[in-house]
């Protein structure tokens, strides 16, 4: 079976690139994603979402 999963990418330390398999629905491996990552963001909102909803209403 061919792998259709892409690598990573991100420059390294040393100028080469990442040679890691990138996380599914993500351009970058665990290593190199950040918080500017789509699935962080995401994330990130829905947690926000779920505050706004626990916050009592003035």
């Amino acid at each position: 079976m061919a792998r259709t999963q892409s690598t990573c990418g991100a420059r390294t330390k040393h100028g080469g690139c990442c040679r890691r398999l990138a996380m599914v629905g993500a351009s970058r491996c665990n290593l190199h994603r950040g918080d500017w990552a789509t699935y962080t963001i995401e994330r990130d909102r829905e947690r926000e979402r779920a505050r706004a909803r626990m916050r009592p209403k003035r």
